[in-house]
């Protein structure tokens, strides 16, 4: 279910945006690829993209706190866009004393560095390391066109990377891409049909994680 949930919503994002197949496309004009309406920009114009950070793992103080604090494992291992917790935790002191930078929830966290092009949105504020891009909007109801605009582009922005070790997308890099910026009218369409299919997501990863809590306390009683 939370496979075709997301596929449904990529699928509309694929028919609205890049078929151009949109409510109401019959009667808007379009020159040159672009709907009427529609701007090309880049998405420094159209969001902030925020870095991370590792507190010093030298100072314990800073580890085992309440500060949600993403790896790109954390991302990597999970098997849908919602992502409910992360495996290791920061201290208030630890954030303060590390680039790491508390986000809100629902924040897009894009991986962009080795594994690049992998995304969560999570329910709760959160911090990432190093390895994130974290995607916030700058206008209302541009949440789910952005974030299925850039699963789109994966490849390009790998394409995009350097690095000798291994590759990174940089945040300049990034912020240049550019963007076929539709009207306000059809960003809040999507949003409303796209985010409560994501919810859904999210509420079905949080019961799935709820009965194998169930299942692992069972399982020993009946043996």
């Amino acid at each position: 279910r939370i496979a075709l949930l997301e596929d449904a919503v990529r699928r509309l994002y694929r028919e609205w945006f890049v078929h151009l197949r949109f409510p109401g496309h019959e009667s808007v004009p379009v020159k040159d690829g672009v709907p009427e309406g529609w701007q090309p920009l880049i998405l420094n114009e159209v969001c902030d993209a925020v870095g991370g950070g590792t507190p010093s793992t030298s100072r314990p103080e800073y580890w085992g706190g309440d500060v949600v604090w993403v790896t790109p494992t954390d991302v990597t291992r999970n098997d849908c866009l919602a992502l409910l917790d992360s495996e290791k935790k920061i201290t208030e002191s630890g954030l303060a004393s590390s680039s790491a930078k508390l986000v809100p929830p629902d924040t897009i966290l894009m991986t962009s560095r080795a594994s690049i092009g992998f995304f969560a949105l999570m329910d709760k504020p959160a911090c990432t390391n190093q390895g994130f891009i974290s995607v916030l909007p700058k206008y209302a109801n541009s949440r789910m066109f952005l974030l299925f605009n850039l699963l789109g582009r994966v490849e390009e922005m790998i394409g995009l990377a350097t690095g000798a070790t291994f590759k990174e997308i940089s945040k300049k890099t990034f912020r240049a891409l550019p963007v076929l910026w539709p009207t306000d009218e059809l960003l809040k369409l999507f949003e409303d049909r796209a985010y409560p299919l994501i919810q859904q997501v999210r509420l079905n990863k949080k019961q799935i994680q709820h009965l194998a809590s169930g299942r692992d306390l069972l399982l020993p009683r009946l043996m």
